[in-house]
């Protein structure tokens, strides 16, 4: 090997393969110069750069001092062996010995730009800020993108972060091709929730290079956090062609189960999780998919697998993975162990006030005169299903409960229906200037059943509203039907949960009936024309249980009028989506015989194998599953054939039940 040459090759390949992040390639082109020239201090540099990177730091020390020594006074590269030596130092937690190093390392190449930054980092991280503070604007005084894009990074870590986005703003206009600029730019941006200009940034970026990836992978991931969910599902689909990384793949897949098409949804994320299989994050998200696929049992091994992981998840992931599985198993029937695992929510959710200021209930008896804060932490469809138990609780100790004021005329009739308000201890406030005067201690709502020790769901009784709903016999005039088609739209799921209007239309051609909203107000753009609005824009959830005492029917999605409507003891036909909430799931499947006097008409969806059973949380409600799972508006379809037979029937009867449970439809 000609020993100039070979050399020279041998060192441009080396450190060719380490700023490309190849360290086996970069070994071996230096291990093969430390084979011809063994005290080769560039060698010993690469290698001591090698050692760094993975992890090595005593041993870049040793290397890094050895090419220090042996170099010659003049060596141009000498500066660049105090630098590695000095991040080797501080990698160490030898923070002066790192100080003296990038000194050394200045002194020996005062204008090299990524030396002078180094000093700026050290700096920094050795707490001398005033210094770290004079080395950036000595990077930025030497020229280059990178100096004024690593000030701005300083300045946004000390909090001066309209400075560091003004900083980043002229870099980007001033080197309009830089990605790197672009990119630290958008995320400023997005930190400071400055979604508008962080799209036109994007945009912009991807019309100079539409082959960067991370510009259309944030891009479809902004998309997705403003609800432009299908042109997020585009931008995500394409970002994956150019640059398939699995967090991509994991946008997307929240994404496609935000727009109800979980077959696709779970496709891509198994493909992410086979990319990427110590990511906790896409494997729970991967796990969902099953369980809102149907598939419970698989749902529940895969979230027990995530959670016996070793290292295990950070501890987010792991309280989500827990809270999902307990999701899983009490959608299997099995409410003790989940009300268990369901606790894990705490860990993750925004906590109450409350919960800083008095301790956790336990299930205790309390002191005379002393009460348990009973607060609320998710929608108020899961509101109306759990203050069954706050009725239990009261049995126990007497009970200040905290709702929203929407909830809170509601609430005060809590064991009205079953006339047993008098014997419950029971005060509603709303969560304004109150000071819980004797309260002993504090439990969010739905901690109440693991606390409680509830084991299996209690005969139904009614326990909302001024008096239990009753049935109107031979009424005069068209039957009066409750219809809610859609829940909150913010809802993850809700694409899947709500029915569109237009798939509705069948229903208007039922003779004889009168569809009344549900939900307050009037929604022009996403109202069924044929429904009937009774319902004041501003009403609260008591106004809207006399509206439902007045019914014949309600048909609902998932939301909070099914809930509302059930808990009055209202008949409900229950519109849900595969897989379903765990409420609805088959476990919690009633027998016909004894039910309530069969109130609630029969009804069959086609498909099903058996006609709508009637659920044990409310026994006047029939639970209309979705068959097989499918995109949202094909899937509603024989749920919506199976209600216009059974409706026809209904009426004909005159509104009255059958007694013998026949299936209509």
């Amino acid at each position: 090997m000609n020993a100039i040459t070979g050399r020279a090759g041998l060192l441009a390949r080396g450190q060719a393969a380490l700023r490309a992040g190849d360290m086996a390639g970069a070994r071996t082109c230096f291990a093969t110069m430390r084979g011809f020239w063994p005290d080769d201090p560039d060698a010993l540099h690469g290698l001591a750069c090698i050692a760094l990177a993975l992890g090595q730091a005593d041993r870049a020390i040793s290397l890094a001092g050895r090419a220090r020594c042996l170099a010659a006074p003049g060596h141009p590269h000498l500066g660049q062996y105090h630098e590695v030596l000095a991040r080797a130092l501080l990698a160490c937690g030898h923070g002066d010995a790192a100080r003296a190093a990038i000194r050394a390392a200045c002194l020996h190449s005062p204008d090299d730009g990524a030396i002078v930054l180094a000093l700026a980092e050290i700096m920094e991280r050795t707490g001398d800020i005033a210094a770290a503070e004079a080395a950036h604007a000595r990077g930025v005084a030497l020229g280059g993108v990178p100096a004024r894009v690593a000030q701005a990074r300083f300045w946004w870590r000390r909090g001066r972060g309209e400075v560091a986005l003004a900083q980043m703003r002229h870099v980007a206009a001033s080197a309009p091709h830089d990605g790197i600029a672009a990119h630290e730019l958008v995320g400023m941006l997005l930190a400071r929730d400055h979604r508008a200009e962080a799209e036109t940034i994007l945009r912009q970026r991807l019309a100079r290079d539409g082959r960067d990836g991370q510009a259309r992978s944030t891009l479809g991931a902004l998309l997705f956090a403003t609800g432009r969910l299908r042109p997020a599902a585009t931008m995500l689909r394409a970002a994956l062609r150019h640059d398939p990384a699995p967090g991509t793949a994991n946008n997307l897949g929240l994404t496609l189960m935000a727009l109800g098409e979980m077959a696709q949804a779970q496709a891509v994320l198994a493909d992410a999780c086979r990319a990427q299989p110590g990511d906790a994050r896409i494997a729970l998200n991967h796990a969902t998919t099953l369980f809102e696929s149907g598939q419970h049992a698989q749902a529940r091994a895969a979230y027990e697998a995530l959670l016996a992981r070793s290292p295990a998840p950070d501890p987010a992931t792991l309280a989500r993975a827990r809270f999902n599985m307990g999701v899983a198993t009490l959608a299997q029937g099995h409410l003790a162990q989940g009300w268990a695992l369901w606790e894990s929510r705490l860990g993750f959710m925004p906590q109450h006030p409350a919960a800083h200021r008095l301790p956790r209930w336990q299930g205790q008896v309390l002191p005379y005169g002393r009460r348990l804060l009973v607060t609320m932490g998710q929608g108020l469809g899961d509101a109306v299903h759990f203050l069954r138990y706050v009725l239990l609780a009261a049995m126990r100790v007497p009970v200040v409960l905290e709702v929203l004021p929407a909830l809170r005329r509601l609430a005060a009739t809590l064991g009205q229906a079953a006339d047993e308000s008098e014997l419950c201890r029971i005060e509603i406030i709303t969560p304004d200037k109150n000071e819980y005067r004797g309260v002993a201690c504090q439990c969010d709502l739905f901690s109440l059943p693991g606390l409680l020790g509830v084991r299996a769901v209690a005969p139904f009784r009614p326990y909302l509203g001024q008096a239990a709903w009753q049935p109107r016999r031979k009424r005069a005039g068209p039957l009066r039907v409750g219809l809610c088609h859609a829940g909150n739209a913010a809802y993850r799921f809700d694409a899947r949960r709500s029915v569109a209007a237009e798939a509705l239309a069948p229903l208007a051609q039922v003779e004889g009936v009168t569809f009344i909203s549900l939900r307050p107000g009037r929604n022009p753009g996403t109202d069924p024309a044929f429904m009937r609005h009774e319902l004041a824009a501003d009403a609260d959830l008591l106004e809207t249980s006399r509206l439902v005492a007045t019914l014949d029917l309600v048909i609902s999605v998932d939301t909070l009028a099914a809930h509302l409507a059930g808990a009055m003891g209202c008949p409900v036909w229950l519109l849900s989506r595969f897989g379903g909430d765990w409420r609805w799931s088959a476990a919690f499947d009633a027998a016909e015989a004894g039910q309530a006097e069969g109130i609630c008409p029969p009804v069959s969806v086609s498909g099903a194998a058996a006609g709508a059973p009637l659920s044990q949380w409310y026994d006047c409600v029939r639970v209309l599953r979705q068959p097989v799972l499918q995109s949202p508006g094909p899937a509603w379809q024989p749920v919506i054939a199976g209600l216009v037979p059974a409706l026809r029937a209904w009426v004909a009867q005159g509104g009255g039940s059958d007694s013998d449970g026949f299936e209509f439809g």
